[in-house]
Formats: structure tokens, C-alpha cells, sequence
């Protein structure tokens, strides 16, 4: 289990799931891989059914329930069995990781139009009841100004990075502003160890605690970002065979949305060498967009 995570693993304690089991019996328990955020286990039990126990340090289990139930008829996600006050535990999903079959990235993108294709009121957080509530920091443009300045950023971009990300923004505006007024369904950590593939097909998509309404370019990013570049042509199929119009500006987009990741990355606990990776990527952004870096 690597330590590049934003929470520390909470330690398994039967206890916790004391009323959920009702006097069954626990065969084996084990540490899933997936997940930054929150800690999920595999749980066996003796009676032969097998769940997945999230324990939450990050996020709130009305909202991931409300938003799996808006997609469950349009990708396979995990049915809630019990919650508690910091848990739930789920039904389990077989597959392997997208990360470890990657010849699989145009079923998972074809998922990810159909979780697009869920249209909202507005931007924002999605919030348990339905209701959207709005962006603290008023949309990309807004977020990446904002955290340019954050004392916690500071300490990885070196000032020349953040004088040279500024003009681009400004620049960008017009493309953000677009961005920002989408209102679909973003999953918002699709990424190859969140998606699993079972009989050629995607068998779970998992871990919706950063789900929003936004731009979809925010999970397209994020599955390029984590794709090698030899599966990006079946990224690409995917979309179009889900129906995605795809402008000829497509992958600018999906990396002008991921920016803003790299930069919050940046303001997490994530580990020094995961924010030393986002600011190779902030470097690589500038010098594909000015040239100077």
C-alpha cells in the first residue's frame, strides 16, 4: 500500500460494524488499493458474501449514494448495504484495475460519457438533497488565481512558474469561461484505479467522494493523465463511439481543466514525490503553452 495518500488508512475494527454483521462471522479482511482519500477493505464473511467497507475521512456517504443511484442505470457502481456514522459498506464488484489492463481505456471512456450525459441545474457541488451549491472560488480561472497565491503552493512553484502561468490563464479565458459553464455530471477522480474491467467491459466505477457538476474535460484529463500515451488514440474512439462531439481543441481542454488538479494537488498531503511529478506537469503546461519553460 503506497503512503502517497491524502488521509492516513484507518485501522479496521469489527466493532464498527457490530450491528451490520449480526453475529456473522469475519473470514478474511483486506486493504483495498483504491482510494487516496478514504479506506476501503475487502470484507469476507463465513456465510460466503463478500462486501467493501469504506471508512471515511473525506466526503459524505449521502452524497456518493445519491450520486451512484443518479448512474446506476447507466454504469455498474457499488449498492449500499448499511451506513453508519463514518462508514458504509457496499455490495463488492469483481474486476481488475483499468491500470493494470489499460487495452481497456475505450470501455472506460465510453462509461465516462454516459456519466456525462447526466445534465444538472447548475455548477457546483452536489449536495445530498439535489441541490447544487455553488463553487467557492467561482469557477477554473477563479481556483488557479486563488491558489497561485496560497503560501502552500508557493513552496513548489518557483515564481517564474507562477508569473508564467498567469498570461496563459488570462489568455485562456474565453476557452475557461466555457468550461465553467458546463453543468454535467463529473466524476471527478476518474482515473485507472477507480475503474474496474471485467469480460472486456467496465464492472465498477468506484469512489465518487469529488464528484461534481462541471466540465467533463476534468475526467478526460484525469484518464489521460494516468494513461500512457500509446492507449491516448483509444481515449479518443471511446468518446466518439459514446457520442461525444469532440471539438478539434479537445485535448487543450482536457489539460487546461487538469491543471487545475496539478495545482491542488499541490495544497495536499499528497507525497513529495507525487508534487514533485505535478510540478513537471505544471512545466511541461507552460512550455507546451509559451514556450518559455
Amino acid at each position: 500500500m503506497s503512503d502517497d495518500r491524502r488521509y492516513p488508512v484507518k485501522p479496521f475494527d469489527p466493532a464498527l460494524i457490530r450491528d451490520f454483521l449480526h453475529g456473522r462471522k469475519i473470514s478474511t479482511v483486506e486493504l483495498m488499493a483504491s482510494g487516496r482519500s478514504n479506506t476501503n477493505y475487502k470484507l469476507v464473511l463465513t456465510d460466503g458474501n463478500t462486501y467493501a467497507l469504506r471508512i471515511y475521512s473525506h466526503g459524505d456517504a449521502r452524497r456518493e449514494t445519491y450520486v451512484m443511484d443518479l448512474v446506476r442505470d447507466l454504469v455498474p457502481v457499488p449498492v449500499e448495504v448499511p451506513r453508519g456514522g463514518s462508514w458504509s459498506v457496499f455490495s463488492f464488484l469483481e474486476g481488475a484495475l483499468l491500470q493494470d489492463v489499460p487495452e481497456h481505456s475505450g470501455a472506460a471512456v465510453q462509461a465516462l460519457t454516459r456519466i456525462s450525459s447526466v445534465v444538472l441545474a447548475s455548477p457546483g457541488i452536489i449536495e445530498p438533497d439535489a441541490r447544487i451549491s455553488q463553487f467557492a472560488f467561482g469557477g477554473a480561472k477563479g481556483y488557479i488565481l486563488e491558489s497561485l497565491e496560497n503560501p502552500d503552493v508557493s513552496v513548489w512553484l518557483e515564481p517564474e512558474l507562477v508569473a508564467s502561468v498567469r498570461p496563459i490563464v488570462k489568455r485562456e479565458e474565453g476557452r475557461l469561461a466555457e468550461l465553467d459553464a458546463e453543468c454535467r455530471l463529473v466524476h471527478g477522480d476518474f482515473n485507472p484505479t477507480n475503474i474496474l474491467i471485467k469480460d472486456d467491459a467496465v464492472s465498477g466505477v468506484l469512489d465518487w467522494e469529488f464528484c461534481h457538476s462541471g466540465s467533463p474535460y476534468m475526467d478526460i484529463g484525469n484518464l489521460l493523465r494516468h494513461t500512457g500515451a500509446e492507449y491516448h488514440p483509444l481515449i479518443e474512439s471511446g468518446l466518439r463511439a459514446g457520442g461525444m462531439a469532440l471539438p478539434g481543441d479537445w485535448r487543450e481542454r482536457a489539460e487546461l481543466v487538469d491543471l487545475t488538479s496539478q495545482i491542488e494537488f499541490l495544497n495536499s498531503t499528497r507525497s513529495t514525490v507525487f508534487k514533485q511529478q505535478c510540478v513537471a506537469r505544471v512545466r511541461g503546461f507552460i512550455a507546451k503553452n509559451d514556450g518559455t519553460a
